[in-house]
């Protein structure tokens, strides 16, 4: 049985190296961080090391170091100062759970990630999705959906909604989107199940908008993930920068795997608190119509993915430019300041001149005529 509080000891390990975790030097890639990841994921994987509690620790290790280094944030206050509590701070992991063998969930990829990490879903789910996918007698109804149509739904608080769609042949050609949207802004997972409901992708819904959503995309291209962008959050951590620098923080890429043919079980999770969830379900295959759409997403992705570095080297030089700034500011502020004074001074230092040259005749008196002689008229008059 796994220790429920490893999770918390990974997070306050002052000694953790995570680079030396992944097996990466520091100046590593974004790349060479996630390609790392995939291949000790899928070595340490608890699927495929069943009861062996050592794999289990060192999935936790890696996926904890994962969710740092991909950070471009956490990653520079981690490169700063090390190791902290806020290891485990981002939304939707439990590393701490222990559900057991039948609700074991370290196969459940990420939302935000889009790589395999621990994530929390009840052991109830995922007994009711095995027994549909493994046929068993008395297991929960599920609903089938065609391709385009909307389907209506509710769910309870920590219960879950079961469906049913089929991939072509077509589909996996063309591609496939699976879309699941509430327009009360319920907060819900969209699950998909492997052939034997061990799960396959979690995604969380996101607030749109006008609704909240949860997107999972089967495409034959590689594409983008941008998470949410709080204010908030940004202002705790970013308070002196501008909020454009950090839009795209969130971005993440997604790598293009197709379904297997045949029936797909995905689950609508409720993750509300209090009320039902409300939420349409629809299941979208790519056609031609969509071509140029796809291309121009594409291009406009491409794009973005530039703009994120680009954005992360302009905000040091904006930061430079900055201090610059600031630093010639203090400097005119300092400068306005002597020659202010310098003035005052060199006037008061020309009135002291003055009042030097005037002290040898400090003693005799200035009058409109000399000491002694007589006026025009006076002499006239005398």
């Amino acid at each position: 049985m796994v220790n429920k509080n490893s999770s918390l000891s990974i997070a306050k390990n002052t000694s953790a190296d995570y680079y030396k975790l992944l097996g990466v030097e520091k100046t590593a890639t974004e790349a060479d961080i996630k390609n790392a990841y995939r291949k000790l994921a899928l070595k340490y994987h608890p699927d495929r090391n069943p009861n062996d509690v050592h794999a289990q620790e060192m999935f936790k290790e890696i996926s904890v170091a994962y969710s740092i280094l991909s950070d471009p944030n956490r990653r520079r206050q981690y490169d700063i100062s090390g190791p902290s509590e806020t290891a485990l701070d981002f939304d939707g992991v439990d590393l701490s759970n222990d559900i057991g063998a039948v609700g074991r969930v370290f196969g459940a990829l990420f939302s935000k990630l889009g790589v395999p990490i621990p994530t929390v879903v009840p052991a109830k789910i995922l007994g009711q999705a095995k027994e549909i996918c493994c046929g068993e007698s008395g297991s929960p109804t599920v609903t089938l959906l065609e391709p385009g149509k909307l389907v209506d739904g509710s769910v309870n608080k920590q219960e879950g909604n079961f469906y049913k769609f089929t991939v072509t042949e077509a589909d996996q050609k063309q591609g496939i989107i699976v879309r699941v949207s509430s327009a009360s802004m319920s907060k819900f997972k969209l699950i998909i199940f492997d052939k034997d409901g061990g799960v396959r992708q979690i995604q969380e819904s996101q607030k749109k908008r006008n609704c909240t959503s949860a997107e999972l995309f089967y495409v034959p291209f590689d594409r983008i993930h941008i998470g949410d962008f709080v204010p908030l959050k940004h202002y705790m951590e970013y308070k002196e920068a501008p909020q454009a620098f950090h839009y795209l923080d969130g971005l993440e890429p997604r790598e293009s795997f197709p379904l297997r043919l045949g029936d797909q079980i995905i689950c609508v999770y409720g993750d509300q608190f209090l009320t039902r969830t409300k939420y349409s379900v629809q299941i979208l295959p790519l056609n031609e119509e969509c071509t140029e759409t796809i291309q121009n997403i594409r291009n406009l992705e491409t794009t973005l993915t530039s703009k994120k570095a680009e954005m992360a080297k302009f905000e040091n030089e904006y930061t430079e430019a900055k201090k610059r700034f600031e630093e010639a500011k203090q400097k005119l502020k300092e400068e306005d300041k002597f020659i202010s004074e310098s003035l005052k001074s060199r006037d008061k230092l020309y009135d002291e001149l003055f009042e030097n040259c005037q002290k040898p005749f400090a003693d005799k008196t200035i009058s409109n005529g000399r000491k002694g002689s007589k006026s025009f008229f006076g002499a006239i008059f005398s």
